[in-house]
């Protein structure tokens, strides 16, 4: 019960500092002029990665090379990712169905050119991680951590260049919450509001992941699973639930702009790290879980260039992926042969709706 208590305190703390969060980072880029793609795919994404950065580096860091310890800051850097391509798309597609939008319907209007550098550059990030893990090149080794943060400077000077149009975005934005009077607000104001926000968002994370991992630690799950699937589901709640709060006010670009962009950050810097600290020999399942991530992001962004439209049936086939993970891990631990056959109908029924979704549109 007291778990139970502080689970559902955690989450409160996520949501009310993820409203906060997007009204205060809306306004801040307003004051500096940033165009929708920085601050959707840079500032946005940057302060909603803290969380569940903070886990696998922590581990890392003072894990003192423990077995335990490397395997949760792999599965950590591994899986976040993985959460957002997977179950992101998920609350996406519920959050399309639900929102009321007249003009808009149940597609998501993203900028193409926007969407495609983040995209662009996670898959090749990301491809780079997971190539270094499995082929144990000392050479490959030294350089990725280079080429991973060198990639993502050049990412942040591409998207703070994008000076698309938010004219019509800031005519509307809401008042700032912690704005006393009713004229534009100061920038200390919209500081003190992105503060108050970060630390109710990554509180609550913390708290949120201490309770998963309680929950995981009662049922004997392994370290990489817990930190593979169970820590990023709590701390990947910032990026997913703002991407929610901005969908139903009709701001796609940086909904979805948040949830690429820290794709990108935890594809580039995170794992640059992890490799430099960590001998970054990935076993099966961390194998099976960069297969996964690059699979759901080639699909979204395949039928995207295919059909030019992101719609429901695009999210929600991509979600489908994310239950082959768990069905491999179980299959393995309990040697459940009718599992495998389940994963490879999951797959087939993903690839089935994502095809025929790219097809309809295109014959359109």
């Amino acid at each position: 019960m007291r778990i139970a208590v502080s689970l559902f305190f955690a989450l409160a703390m996520i949501l009310f500092g993820a409203e906060m969060f997007t009204n205060a980072v809306e306004w801040l880029g307003r004051k500096l002029n940033l165009g929708q793609g920085a601050v959707g795919s840079v500032l946005a994404a940057i302060g909603t990665a803290m969380p569940e950065t903070a886990v696998p580096v922590t581990a890392i860091l003072f894990g003192n090379g423990a077995k335990d310890a490397t395997e949760v800051g792999i599965g950590g850097i591994l899986g976040a990712p993985f959460l957002l391509a997977t179950l992101g798309s998920l609350i996406i597609a519920i959050a399309l169905l639900t929102a009321r939008r007249p003009d808009l319907g149940n597609e998501l209007a993203v900028d193409k050119r926007g969407f495609s550098r983040d995209m662009s550059f996670f898959l090749l990030a990301y491809a780079v991680t997971v190539m270094t893990g499995a082929v144990q090149s000392r050479w490959l080794h030294s350089v990725a951590p280079f080429v991973l943060a060198g990639l993502y400077i050049v990412f942040v000077v591409f998207a703070i260049r994008d000076k698309q149009s938010t004219a019509d975005e800031a005519e509307h934005l809401n008042p700032l919450y912690l704005q006393w009077r009713k004229e534009e607000p100061s920038g200390w104001a919209v500081v003190l509001q992105l503060a108050i926000s970060l630390g109710t968002i990554m509180g609550g994370a913390q708290l949120l992941t201490k309770g998963v991992e309680q929950l995981a630690m009662n049922f004997a799950i392994p370290a990489f699973v817990l930190s593979a699937l169970l820590i990023p589901l709590a701390t990947e709640l910032p990026e997913t639930f703002n991407s929610v709060v901005w969908i139903r006010q009709g701001k796609d670009g940086l909904a979805f702009g948040n949830i690429s962009g820290a794709m990108v950050f935890q594809s580039t810097l995170v794992p640059a790290l992890g490799i430099w600290l960590t001998p970054w020999k990935l076993n099966p399942q961390a194998m099976i879980t960069g297969g996964l991530t690059l699979c759901a992001a080639a699909m979204i962004f395949g039928l995207y260039r295919l059909s030019g439209k992101l719609s429901v049936g695009v999210f929600f086939a991509t979600s489908l992926l994310y239950w082959i993970l768990p069905l491999q891990l179980v299959a393995a631990r309990y040697q459940l042969t009718s599992l495998y056959w389940i994963s490879a109908v999951v797959v087939g029924v993903a690839f089935f709706l994502s095809l025929r979704t790219g097809l309809s549109y295109r014959s359109v």
